[in-house]
């Protein structure tokens, strides 16, 4: 099985309304997700559970559909650990959610192996000066931490940049973190970054509206097969 990380915040974990096709979801042949209680689940949104009154369709099942017909017929396995509204000091190697990843990507790679690492983050960064300055060496310590604590160090990290929606008045300083986002391509071989160029929100200025989501998972998946040159 080839297992697929997705961490962030509540981007990645899914904000796009859930349609009535959504709530009745076709069977995902070779398609699975990791579920709160460490289970192994046919996959089928919403994908995380970070937030249940708030938890709808993000880029994760869209990403792992998009690869699908390049695996020859080996399962996917989604891992997902997204939480809405956090900052990335939760995501390096001394904070909770950094822990919680790190032991469900390893009780996962019993199973399989680590494929990717999806990151879709920085909203709730970018609404301080001091934490959006500090978001390159941050980034950069989960990135290397994350290689070195689940011996992936060739490992795709698939990150993409924040909506071009946000209001400036609310998260000044998105400018700041799409810099740092960028800046990992110069630093770190295997690692790719998707705009957000041409998505849009649910209304709020904030998350991406369904058919976004599942958009932005496409261009992960896209940005993932050409780092693996498929």
């Amino acid at each position: 099985m080839h297992l697929f990380l997705l961490i962030g915040q509540s981007n990645m974990a899914g904000r796009g309304e859930l349609s009535e096709i959504h709530q009745q979801p076709k069977v995902e042949k070779h398609i699975y997700m990791l579920d709160a209680d460490m289970n192994w689940q046919t996959a089928c949104e919403p994908i995380h559970f970070d937030k249940p009154e708030l938890v709808g369709v993000g880029p994760g099942l869209s990403f792992a559909r998009t690869i699908k017909p390049f695996m020859d017929g080996e399962s996917i396995g989604l891992i997902p650990c997204a939480v809405g509204g956090t900052k990335i000091e939760r995501w390096i190697s001394k904070g909770d959610l950094y822990r919680e990843a790190v032991s469900r990507a390893r009780s996962a790679m019993q199973r399989g192996k680590l494929s990717g690492i999806l990151w879709a983050q920085g909203e709730s960064d970018s609404a301080d000066f001091l934490d959006a300055k500090s978001y390159k060496e941050r980034l950069f310590s989960l990135i290397s931490d994350l290689r070195n604590d689940l011996q992936a160090h060739n490992v795709p990290f698939i990150a993409s940049k924040l909506g071009g929606f946000i209001l400036p008045d609310s998260y000044p300083y998105t400018n700041l973190v799409n810099e740092a986002l960028a800046a990992a391509s110069d630093s770190f071989a295997f690692y790719s970054l998707v705009v957000s160029k041409g998505l849009s929100h649910k209304g709020d200025h904030l998350h991406y509206d369904t058919e976004s989501a599942e958009e932005l998972g496409r261009r992960m998946a896209e940005a993932w097969l050409k780092v693996v040159n498929k």
